[in-house]
């Protein structure tokens, strides 16, 4: 059973319809990953506009910007973009 709950935003479940199967797949296996492993650091990081650090995992073609919050077990995924834009 996973450690946290992971939540996406409104606009990242808009998007997944419009990826390929495999990239659906993929990024629902980093979800079940980042579930189990809240700890777990992206590729880089970005820091938004109060100061919380952003991971950022690439996936495929896409970046995935998402932090964890410890304080209610949950993983927020905030955000989806195609990278390098």
């Amino acid at each position: 059973m996973a450690l946290y709950r992971v939540f996406l935003a409104k606009e990242i479940v808009a998007q997944l319809r419009d990826c390929k199967r495999r990239e659906r797949e993929a990024m629902a296996r980093f979800f079940d990953e980042i579930a189990d492993d809240p700890y777990r650091a992206g590729d880089f990081v970005e820091m938004d506009d109060i100061g919380r650090d952003i991971q950022v995992t690439l996936i495929g073609r896409h970046a995935l910007y998402f932090w964890p919050d410890h304080a209610v077990k949950e993983v927020k995924v905030i955000g989806m973009k195609v990278a390098g834009n």
